[in-house]
């Protein structure tokens, strides 16, 4: 008696796991293809907007506007397809926004972190030479990354 209802739990289980993944899939053509980016709520979007296009380089690749006014900034950099999209949020409370970090690619992030460092951004050494972090002007994280080697 024990081994048939071991057996018919057993079964039960194996259906419902079936079918938990048959429902967890998506349906073809639905699934998405990539990560685009991160988006940051921003108090001060136009500061913030500022920041990065002249601390990290970013360019304007899009404004989403709300009552004639800018409401989100699409930031990126050429030829990458990903973005950090700037919402302005002025009600939002002042600090950094629970996001763990943006992390940026840099062909040198040690040379990156000098310069930005020589221009009063106060940049944290996290592993020499490959991560280095620095927080814009609202206290979200940023890490400037260089891919170590590979073999290393």
């Amino acid at each position: 008696m024990r081994h048939a209802l071991a057996i018919g739990l057993m079964g039960a289980l194996m259906m419902s796991t079936a079918a938990m993944t048959a429902a967890a899939e998506i349906p073809a053509g639905l699934a998405p293809k990539r990560i685009a980016g991160p988006g940051i709520n921003v108090r001060d979007l136009e500061g913030q907007r500022a920041w990065y296009q002249e601390m990290l380089g970013m360019r304007l690749v899009d404004t989403v506007k709300r009552d004639g006014a800018p409401y989100e900034y699409i930031m990126g950099y050429e030829g990458s397809g990903s973005i950090l999209a700037l919402l302005h949020s002025p009600d939002r409370p002042a600090g950094a926004n629970h996001m763990s970090r943006l992390i940026l690619i840099a062909p040198d992030a040690k040379g990156l972190a000098a310069h930005l460092r020589s221009r009063g951004v106060e940049v944290r050494e996290v592993i020499a030479g490959v991560a280095y972090f620095v927080d814009d002007p609202e206290g979200n994280p940023v890490e400037l990354y260089t891919p170590p080697p590979r073999g290393q």
